[in-house]
Protein backbone atom coordinates (compact mmCIF):
# COMPACT_ATOMS: atom_id res chain seq x y z
CA UNK A 1 0.00 0.00 0.00
CA UNK A 2 1.51 3.53 -0.88
CA UNK A 3 1.93 6.29 1.20
CA UNK A 4 -1.79 7.40 2.71
CA UNK A 5 -1.04 10.90 3.60
CA UNK A 6 1.02 13.08 1.41
CA UNK A 7 3.71 14.41 2.90
CA UNK A 8 3.87 17.73 3.13
CA UNK A 9 3.34 18.79 6.84
CA UNK A 10 4.72 22.06 6.20
CA UNK A 11 2.17 25.20 7.31
CA UNK A 12 3.09 28.54 8.32
CA UNK A 13 4.84 28.46 12.00
CA UNK A 14 3.37 31.46 13.14
CA UNK A 15 3.74 31.65 17.44
CA UNK A 16 1.88 28.65 18.58
CA UNK A 17 0.37 28.33 21.43
CA UNK A 18 1.73 25.75 24.36
CA UNK A 19 0.43 22.19 23.81
CA UNK A 20 -0.76 23.07 28.10
CA UNK A 21 -2.62 25.96 26.94
CA UNK A 22 -3.80 24.16 24.11
CA UNK A 23 -5.16 21.37 26.50
CA UNK A 24 -6.56 23.97 29.10
CA UNK A 25 -8.96 25.85 26.11
CA UNK A 26 -9.74 21.96 24.63
CA UNK A 27 -9.98 19.91 27.97
CA UNK A 28 -12.31 23.20 29.45
CA UNK A 29 -14.44 22.78 26.19
CA UNK A 30 -14.78 19.41 26.32
CA UNK A 31 -15.57 19.08 30.15
CA UNK A 32 -18.53 21.26 29.70
CA UNK A 33 -19.93 19.89 26.68
CA UNK A 34 -19.93 16.39 28.09
CA UNK A 35 -21.20 17.89 31.08
CA UNK A 36 -24.32 19.51 29.08
CA UNK A 37 -24.63 15.74 27.95
CA UNK A 38 -24.70 14.21 30.82
CA UNK A 39 -27.16 16.83 31.84
CA UNK A 40 -29.79 15.43 29.17
CA UNK A 41 -29.34 12.15 30.09
CA UNK A 42 -29.82 13.53 33.62
CA UNK A 43 -33.04 15.21 32.57
CA UNK A 44 -34.14 12.33 30.92
CA UNK A 45 -34.08 9.61 32.97
CA UNK A 46 -35.50 12.29 36.03
CA UNK A 47 -38.73 13.14 33.71
CA UNK A 48 -38.80 9.97 31.82
CA UNK A 49 -39.56 6.23 31.92
CA UNK A 50 -36.42 4.07 31.18
CA UNK A 51 -38.19 2.87 28.34
CA UNK A 52 -37.92 6.69 26.42
CA UNK A 53 -34.45 6.50 27.80
CA UNK A 54 -33.54 3.26 25.68
CA UNK A 55 -35.34 5.19 22.64
CA UNK A 56 -32.64 8.00 22.91
CA UNK A 57 -30.16 5.75 23.18
CA UNK A 58 -31.27 3.27 20.33
CA UNK A 59 -31.40 7.03 18.34
CA UNK A 60 -27.68 7.89 19.34
CA UNK A 61 -26.72 4.02 18.54
CA UNK A 62 -28.16 4.33 14.81
CA UNK A 63 -26.81 7.79 14.49
CA UNK A 64 -23.85 8.26 15.63
CA UNK A 65 -22.22 6.01 13.56
CA UNK A 66 -23.75 6.75 9.86
CA UNK A 67 -22.56 10.74 10.84
CA UNK A 68 -19.31 9.18 11.83
CA UNK A 69 -18.74 7.71 8.46
CA UNK A 70 -20.19 10.89 6.32
CA UNK A 71 -18.06 13.18 8.18
CA UNK A 72 -14.89 10.97 7.11
CA UNK A 73 -13.02 13.09 9.99
CA UNK A 74 -12.46 16.05 7.71
CA UNK A 75 -11.46 17.70 10.72
CA UNK A 76 -8.57 15.61 11.02
CA UNK A 77 -7.22 15.32 6.98
CA UNK A 78 -7.19 19.20 6.89
CA UNK A 79 -4.62 19.59 10.17
CA UNK A 80 -2.74 16.30 9.25
CA UNK A 81 -2.42 15.58 5.13
CA UNK A 82 -1.60 19.31 3.84
CA UNK A 83 -3.94 21.93 5.04
CA UNK A 84 -2.95 24.63 2.22
CA UNK A 85 -4.19 21.58 -0.48
CA UNK A 86 -7.42 22.16 -0.47
CA UNK A 87 -9.77 25.46 0.31
CA UNK A 88 -12.05 25.69 3.12
CA UNK A 89 -14.99 26.12 1.02
CA UNK A 90 -14.56 22.55 -0.55
CA UNK A 91 -14.51 20.80 3.03
CA UNK A 92 -17.13 22.69 3.47
CA UNK A 93 -19.37 21.80 0.80
CA UNK A 94 -18.31 18.08 0.96
CA UNK A 95 -19.44 18.12 4.77
CA UNK A 96 -22.58 19.54 3.44
CA UNK A 97 -23.35 16.83 1.11
CA UNK A 98 -22.33 13.78 3.05
CA UNK A 99 -24.41 14.75 6.29
CA UNK A 100 -27.43 15.20 3.71
CA UNK A 101 -26.71 11.67 2.84
CA UNK A 102 -26.59 10.35 6.00
CA UNK A 103 -30.41 12.26 7.07
CA UNK A 104 -30.84 9.64 4.18
CA UNK A 105 -29.14 6.80 5.23
CA UNK A 106 -30.81 7.47 8.98
CA UNK A 107 -34.31 7.27 7.60
CA UNK A 108 -34.22 4.22 5.73
CA UNK A 109 -32.71 2.46 8.42
CA UNK A 110 -35.20 3.11 10.53
CA UNK A 111 -37.61 1.51 7.58
CA UNK A 112 -35.31 -1.41 7.13
CA UNK A 113 -35.32 -2.05 11.03
CA UNK A 114 -39.24 -1.67 11.34
CA UNK A 115 -39.29 0.97 14.22
CA UNK A 116 -42.66 2.44 14.94
CA UNK A 117 -43.51 6.06 14.32
CA UNK A 118 -42.83 7.39 17.52
CA UNK A 119 -39.03 5.72 17.13
CA UNK A 120 -38.57 6.89 13.78
CA UNK A 121 -39.19 10.71 14.53
CA UNK A 122 -37.28 10.17 17.43
CA UNK A 123 -34.22 9.41 15.46
CA UNK A 124 -34.78 11.31 12.47
CA UNK A 125 -34.32 14.29 15.16
CA UNK A 126 -31.84 13.21 17.15
CA UNK A 127 -29.76 12.82 13.00
CA UNK A 128 -31.18 16.72 12.74
CA UNK A 129 -29.25 17.63 15.93
CA UNK A 130 -26.32 15.89 15.00
CA UNK A 131 -26.04 16.77 11.39
CA UNK A 132 -26.15 20.83 12.57
CA UNK A 133 -23.30 19.58 15.43
CA UNK A 134 -21.45 18.28 12.01
CA UNK A 135 -21.37 21.60 10.40
CA UNK A 136 -19.68 23.05 13.32
CA UNK A 137 -17.26 20.98 13.22
CA UNK A 138 -15.78 21.68 9.62
CA UNK A 139 -15.55 25.07 10.90
CA UNK A 140 -13.31 23.68 14.12
CA UNK A 141 -11.51 22.37 11.37
CA UNK A 142 -10.18 25.64 10.30
CA UNK A 143 -10.09 27.01 13.86
CA UNK A 144 -8.02 23.99 14.83
CA UNK A 145 -5.25 24.70 12.00
CA UNK A 146 -4.32 28.24 13.17
CA UNK A 147 -4.06 27.24 16.43
CA UNK A 148 -7.66 28.58 17.68
CA UNK A 149 -8.41 26.22 20.22
CA UNK A 150 -9.88 28.74 22.79
CA UNK A 151 -12.94 29.50 19.70
CA UNK A 152 -13.83 25.93 19.46
CA UNK A 153 -13.74 25.80 23.62
CA UNK A 154 -16.24 28.63 23.51
CA UNK A 155 -18.37 27.49 20.82
CA UNK A 156 -18.96 23.81 22.41
CA UNK A 157 -19.39 25.79 25.65
CA UNK A 158 -22.44 27.46 23.97
CA UNK A 159 -23.87 24.73 22.35
CA UNK A 160 -23.74 22.68 25.63
CA UNK A 161 -25.56 25.11 27.55
CA UNK A 162 -28.30 26.28 25.06
CA UNK A 163 -28.79 22.27 24.30
CA UNK A 164 -29.10 21.44 28.00
CA UNK A 165 -31.58 24.35 28.79
CA UNK A 166 -33.76 23.70 25.43
CA UNK A 167 -34.05 19.75 25.90
CA UNK A 168 -34.62 20.46 29.78
CA UNK A 169 -37.61 23.16 29.22
CA UNK A 170 -38.95 20.95 26.35
CA UNK A 171 -39.19 17.68 28.28
CA UNK A 172 -40.45 19.64 31.47
CA UNK A 173 -43.48 21.52 29.48
CA UNK A 174 -44.23 18.68 27.57
CA UNK A 175 -42.81 15.50 28.84
CA UNK A 176 -42.57 15.02 24.95
CA UNK A 177 -39.06 12.74 24.06
CA UNK A 178 -38.98 14.10 20.76
CA UNK A 179 -39.90 17.79 21.39
CA UNK A 180 -36.54 17.55 23.85
CA UNK A 181 -34.60 16.35 20.56
CA UNK A 182 -36.08 19.64 18.89
CA UNK A 183 -34.85 21.84 21.69
CA UNK A 184 -31.18 20.17 21.34
CA UNK A 185 -31.35 20.44 17.29
CA UNK A 186 -32.53 24.13 17.39
CA UNK A 187 -29.91 25.15 20.24
CA UNK A 188 -26.89 23.65 17.99
CA UNK A 189 -28.22 25.38 14.98
CA UNK A 190 -27.99 28.97 16.91
CA UNK A 191 -24.27 28.58 18.10
CA UNK A 192 -23.81 27.58 14.32
CA UNK A 193 -25.34 30.65 12.90
CA UNK A 194 -24.69 32.98 15.60
CA UNK A 195 -20.73 31.80 16.28
CA UNK A 196 -19.12 29.43 14.29
CA UNK A 197 -19.51 30.57 10.88
CA UNK A 198 -18.86 34.55 11.63
CA UNK A 199 -15.75 36.17 10.60
CA UNK A 200 -14.58 37.56 13.85
CA UNK A 201 -14.32 33.75 15.77
CA UNK A 202 -12.27 32.93 12.58
CA UNK A 203 -9.97 36.05 13.05
CA UNK A 204 -11.05 37.26 9.25
CA UNK A 205 -10.91 41.60 9.16
CA UNK A 206 -13.63 43.03 7.64
CA UNK A 207 -12.32 44.91 4.65
CA UNK A 208 -14.58 45.49 1.92
CA UNK A 209 -13.66 44.72 -1.91
CA UNK A 210 -11.27 42.18 -0.69
CA UNK A 211 -12.86 39.09 -2.32
CA UNK A 212 -10.52 36.21 -1.06
CA UNK A 213 -11.63 37.14 2.73
CA UNK A 214 -15.44 37.08 1.73
CA UNK A 215 -14.95 33.86 0.64
CA UNK A 216 -13.29 32.11 2.69
CA UNK A 217 -16.01 30.71 5.09
CA UNK A 218 -17.93 29.52 2.26
CA UNK A 219 -19.18 26.72 0.33
CA UNK A 220 -17.08 26.05 -2.76
CA UNK A 221 -17.98 23.33 -5.19
CA UNK A 222 -15.27 21.66 -7.01
CA UNK A 223 -16.03 18.35 -8.06
CA UNK A 224 -12.42 16.97 -8.82
CA UNK A 225 -10.91 18.62 -5.51
CA UNK A 226 -13.64 17.02 -3.62
CA UNK A 227 -13.04 13.59 -4.93
CA UNK A 228 -9.50 13.68 -3.81
CA UNK A 229 -10.68 14.81 0.00
CA UNK A 230 -13.37 11.74 -0.56
CA UNK A 231 -10.46 9.61 -1.40
CA UNK A 232 -8.06 10.64 1.74
CA UNK A 233 -11.51 10.50 4.21
CA UNK A 234 -13.44 7.66 3.59
CA UNK A 235 -11.24 5.40 4.37
CA UNK A 236 -11.12 7.24 7.85
CA UNK A 237 -14.89 7.78 7.44
CA UNK A 238 -14.50 3.91 7.68
CA UNK A 239 -12.65 2.95 10.32
CA UNK A 240 -14.31 5.38 12.48
CA UNK A 241 -17.66 3.94 10.93
CA UNK A 242 -16.54 0.85 12.51
CA UNK A 243 -15.28 1.88 15.47
CA UNK A 244 -18.62 3.83 16.76
CA UNK A 245 -20.20 0.70 15.97
CA UNK A 246 -18.50 -0.89 18.80
CA UNK A 247 -20.37 1.00 21.66
CA UNK A 248 -23.67 1.29 19.39
CA UNK A 249 -23.73 -2.82 18.38
CA UNK A 250 -24.39 -3.67 22.34
CA UNK A 251 -27.63 -1.65 22.19
CA UNK A 252 -28.92 -3.46 19.33
CA UNK A 253 -28.75 -6.91 20.85
CA UNK A 254 -29.69 -5.78 24.50
CA UNK A 255 -33.26 -3.96 22.71
CA UNK A 256 -33.37 -7.69 20.91
CA UNK A 257 -32.75 -10.22 23.60
CA UNK A 258 -33.95 -7.60 27.07
CA UNK A 259 -35.96 -4.85 25.72
CA UNK A 260 -35.98 -0.93 25.70
CA UNK A 261 -36.18 -0.44 29.71
CA UNK A 262 -32.86 -2.24 29.55
CA UNK A 263 -30.93 -0.31 26.69
CA UNK A 264 -31.90 2.75 28.75
CA UNK A 265 -30.52 1.71 31.49
CA UNK A 266 -27.47 0.15 29.87
CA UNK A 267 -27.38 3.91 27.94
CA UNK A 268 -26.69 4.96 32.17
CA UNK A 269 -24.08 2.60 33.04
CA UNK A 270 -21.71 3.10 30.03
CA UNK A 271 -22.20 6.82 30.52
CA UNK A 272 -19.02 6.48 32.85
CA UNK A 273 -16.72 5.84 29.65
CA UNK A 274 -18.23 9.18 27.73
CA UNK A 275 -16.92 10.94 30.60
CA UNK A 276 -13.10 9.59 31.30
CA UNK A 277 -13.84 10.19 27.18
CA UNK A 278 -13.79 13.58 27.50
CA UNK A 279 -10.20 13.95 28.94
CA UNK A 280 -8.79 11.22 26.13
CA UNK A 281 -10.53 13.44 23.50
CA UNK A 282 -9.09 16.93 24.89
CA UNK A 283 -5.53 15.53 25.04
CA UNK A 284 -5.71 13.70 21.57
CA UNK A 285 -7.13 16.71 19.80
CA UNK A 286 -4.76 19.16 21.64
CA UNK A 287 -1.84 16.50 20.81
CA UNK A 288 -2.68 15.92 17.71
CA UNK A 289 -1.04 18.38 15.57
CA UNK A 290 2.40 17.92 17.50
CA UNK A 291 2.19 14.40 16.99
CA UNK A 292 1.94 14.72 12.76
CA UNK A 293 4.79 17.43 13.07
CA UNK A 294 6.77 15.15 14.99
CA UNK A 295 5.95 12.20 12.50
CA UNK A 296 6.16 14.02 9.16
CA UNK A 297 9.95 15.97 11.03
CA UNK A 298 10.86 12.86 11.39
CA UNK A 299 11.67 13.59 15.33
CA UNK A 300 11.29 10.15 16.58
CA UNK A 301 11.96 10.86 20.24
CA UNK A 302 9.37 13.44 20.24
CA UNK A 303 6.73 11.11 18.59
CA UNK A 304 7.24 7.88 20.64
CA UNK A 305 7.60 10.37 23.86
CA UNK A 306 4.45 12.19 23.67
CA UNK A 307 2.72 9.46 22.02
CA UNK A 308 3.77 7.13 25.47
CA UNK A 309 2.58 9.82 27.85
CA UNK A 310 -0.68 10.06 26.01
CA UNK A 311 -1.42 5.92 26.44
CA UNK A 312 0.07 6.22 30.00
CA UNK A 313 -2.82 8.99 30.30
CA UNK A 314 -5.23 6.59 29.01
CA UNK A 315 -4.67 3.57 31.64
CA UNK A 316 -4.49 6.18 34.39
CA UNK A 317 -8.26 7.18 33.63
CA UNK A 318 -9.56 4.00 33.33
CA UNK A 319 -8.11 2.86 36.76
CA UNK A 320 -9.04 6.00 38.19
CA UNK A 321 -12.73 5.30 37.01
CA UNK A 322 -12.68 1.75 38.04
CA UNK A 323 -11.87 2.94 41.79
CA UNK A 324 -14.51 5.59 42.16
CA UNK A 325 -16.98 3.21 40.42
CA UNK A 326 -15.79 0.56 43.19
CA UNK A 327 -16.60 2.43 46.20
CA UNK A 328 -19.09 5.02 45.11
CA UNK A 329 -21.01 4.15 42.22
CA UNK A 330 -24.02 3.14 43.68
CA UNK A 331 -24.19 6.49 45.67
CA UNK A 332 -23.60 8.50 42.74
CA UNK A 333 -26.05 6.50 40.50
CA UNK A 334 -28.77 7.15 43.29
CA UNK A 335 -28.54 10.98 43.46
CA UNK A 336 -27.77 11.74 40.06
CA UNK A 337 -30.11 9.14 38.40
CA UNK A 338 -32.62 6.99 39.65
CA UNK A 339 -32.75 3.49 42.09
CA UNK A 340 -33.42 1.37 38.65
CA UNK A 341 -30.13 2.18 37.37
CA UNK A 342 -28.07 2.20 40.98
CA UNK A 343 -29.73 -1.21 41.50
CA UNK A 344 -27.17 -2.20 38.67
CA UNK A 345 -23.75 -0.44 40.01
CA UNK A 346 -21.95 -3.39 40.49
CA UNK A 347 -21.76 -3.46 35.89
CA UNK A 348 -19.61 0.45 36.82
CA UNK A 349 -16.09 -1.33 37.87
CA UNK A 350 -16.04 -4.12 34.73
CA UNK A 351 -17.29 -1.07 31.69
CA UNK A 352 -14.18 1.02 33.55
CA UNK A 353 -11.74 -2.15 32.97
CA UNK A 354 -13.12 -2.17 29.38
CA UNK A 355 -12.60 1.73 29.19
CA UNK A 356 -9.21 1.75 30.57
CA UNK A 357 -8.31 -0.42 27.27
CA UNK A 358 -10.28 1.43 24.82
CA UNK A 359 -8.58 4.53 25.96
CA UNK A 360 -5.40 3.28 25.17
CA UNK A 361 -6.83 2.14 21.84
CA UNK A 362 -8.11 5.49 20.80
CA UNK A 363 -4.64 7.24 21.32
CA UNK A 364 -2.98 4.73 19.50
CA UNK A 365 -5.57 5.15 16.96
CA UNK A 366 -4.68 9.36 16.76
CA UNK A 367 -0.73 8.29 16.48
CA UNK A 368 -2.54 6.21 13.29
CA UNK A 369 -4.24 9.40 11.99
CA UNK A 370 -1.76 12.03 12.97
CA UNK A 371 0.97 9.63 10.82
CA UNK A 372 -1.39 9.95 7.83
CA UNK A 373 -2.38 6.20 7.86
CA UNK A 374 -5.87 5.92 7.18
CA UNK A 375 -6.61 2.41 5.60
CA UNK A 376 -4.12 0.70 7.78
CA UNK A 377 -6.32 0.92 10.49
CA UNK A 378 -9.46 -0.54 8.94
CA UNK A 379 -8.40 -3.95 9.66
CA UNK A 380 -7.80 -3.54 13.53
CA UNK A 381 -11.59 -2.73 14.00
CA UNK A 382 -12.72 -5.12 12.03
CA UNK A 383 -11.06 -7.65 13.66
CA UNK A 384 -12.61 -5.88 17.27
CA UNK A 385 -15.79 -5.42 15.53
CA UNK A 386 -15.92 -9.08 14.39
CA UNK A 387 -15.00 -10.13 18.46
CA UNK A 388 -18.08 -7.78 19.42
CA UNK A 389 -20.52 -9.41 17.35
CA UNK A 390 -19.58 -12.83 18.24
CA UNK A 391 -19.45 -12.05 22.01
CA UNK A 392 -22.60 -10.42 22.17
CA UNK A 393 -24.39 -12.39 20.81
CA UNK A 394 -23.57 -15.29 22.72
CA UNK A 395 -22.63 -13.19 26.20
CA UNK A 396 -25.63 -11.31 26.31
CA UNK A 397 -27.92 -14.06 26.15
CA UNK A 398 -26.33 -16.09 28.90
CA UNK A 399 -25.33 -13.06 31.37
CA UNK A 400 -27.33 -10.20 30.20
CA UNK A 401 -25.94 -6.53 30.84
CA UNK A 402 -22.62 -8.11 32.39
CA UNK A 403 -22.29 -10.48 29.34
CA UNK A 404 -22.71 -6.94 27.19
CA UNK A 405 -19.70 -5.33 28.93
CA UNK A 406 -17.46 -8.28 28.93
CA UNK A 407 -18.08 -8.33 24.85
CA UNK A 408 -16.88 -4.57 25.39
CA UNK A 409 -13.84 -5.35 27.10
CA UNK A 410 -13.27 -8.62 24.71
CA UNK A 411 -13.30 -5.90 21.63
CA UNK A 412 -11.18 -3.66 22.93
CA UNK A 413 -8.34 -5.21 23.85
CA UNK A 414 -8.73 -6.77 20.41
CA UNK A 415 -8.37 -3.07 19.03
CA UNK A 416 -6.01 -2.45 20.95
CA UNK A 417 -3.37 -4.82 20.53
CA UNK A 418 -3.99 -4.70 16.41
CA UNK A 419 -3.54 -1.02 16.74
CA UNK A 420 -0.69 -1.44 18.57
CA UNK A 421 1.01 -3.61 15.77
CA UNK A 422 -0.23 -1.91 12.83
CA UNK A 423 1.61 1.74 14.83
CA UNK A 424 4.82 -0.06 15.40
CA UNK A 425 5.20 -1.60 12.10
CA UNK A 426 4.66 1.79 10.10
CA UNK A 427 6.15 3.80 12.06
CA UNK A 428 9.32 1.95 12.18
CA UNK A 429 9.62 1.96 8.39
CA UNK A 430 9.12 5.24 8.37
CA UNK A 431 11.55 6.51 11.51
CA UNK A 432 14.30 3.84 10.55
CA UNK A 433 13.97 3.56 6.51
CA UNK A 434 16.91 5.15 4.96
CA UNK A 435 16.39 8.85 4.02
CA UNK A 436 15.15 9.68 0.98
CA UNK A 437 13.86 5.60 0.78
CA UNK A 438 10.13 6.36 0.94
CA UNK A 439 7.25 5.05 3.28
CA UNK A 440 4.68 2.32 2.22
CA UNK A 441 1.23 2.05 4.59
Amino acid sequence: MSTEAPNVFAMEQSERASLCADFSWTLAGNVIYAAGQFFVLMILTKLLRPELVGQYALGLALVYPLMMLTNMQLRFVMNSAGAQASHFGNYLSLRLLTTSAALAMILVVTQILRYGRDLTEVVLMVGVAYGVETISDVYYARLQLHDRMAEISKSMILRAALSAAGVAVAVYSTGNLLWGMMGIAIARAAVLFAYDIRKRTHNLAEKPGQTSTERALVPRFDWKEQLELLRHGLPLGIVVLLTTLNSSIPNFFIKHGLGEREVGIFSVISLTISVGNMAVVSLGQAAFTRLARSYFQREFAEFASLLGKLLLAGAAIGISGMVISQFAGREILTVLFRSDYADRADLLPWIMAAGAILFMAQFVGFGLTAAGFYRAQVWPTVLALISLVATCNWLIAHEGLFGAIIAMLIAALVQFVASAAVLFAETRKHFFAPAGGGQSA
